[in-house]
């Protein structure tokens, strides 16, 4: 679910910089673009990755009683 999110995000971004710069500068950054797609996701997947509660310290406590 995470993974499918990101890669939602990153073609998102790059769907609309592609539509964008074909037509205000009339040519395509492909390099750019992909790279901050990337980053883009990888960014995005670490911020849902880190938004995920943790329950192995629950689980931990709840075997100590």
């Amino acid at each position: 679910m995470m993974v499918k999110k990101s890669i939602g995000y990153s073609a998102v971004y790059l769907t609309t910089q592609i539509i964008y710069q074909l037509f205000i500068y009339n040519e395509i950054r492909w390099a750019e673009n992909l790279g901050i797609s990337f980053m883009v996701f990888w960014i995005s997947l670490f911020f849902q990755w880190a938004d995920v509660p943790y329950d192995w310290k629950k689980e931990k406590q709840q075997m100590k009683k």
